[in-house]
């Protein structure tokens, strides 16, 4: 991501809507993948738990933050191949089995 330039003397950052949720979108995936980690090494039932539904939460916000800046057209990933959907899919499926 290009960071905008800031113009301190006039208070003007440079920031527009789509930075700041880009922002906003960024720090949800960084807490996601802590709240994963913290998740896997919690030793404590009850704190796993805790930790749980703080990832339901924010998966739940960058859902809807990635729903919007997407209808906005601000987030635009490149479409999948249906085969290699199919691949990751039967990826998955594997591992699933393994578990």
């Amino acid at each position: 991501m290009n960071m905008p330039n800031v113009n301190v003397r006039r208070g003007d950052t440079g920031f527009t809507d789509r930075d700041l949720m880009q922002v906003i979108l960024d720090e949800h995936k960084l807490s996601i993948s802590s709240l994963a980690k913290g998740a896997i090494e919690a030793a404590s039932p009850d704190l796993r738990r805790q930790i749980m539904s703080s990832l339901d939460t924010d998966l739940k916000h960058q859902k809807e933050i990635w729903d919007l800046m997407n209808r906005k057209g601000w987030y635009q990933p490149a479409m999948a191949q249906p085969q290699d959907v199919s691949r990751v899919q039967n990826f998955v499926s594997t591992m699933q089995q393994h578990v």
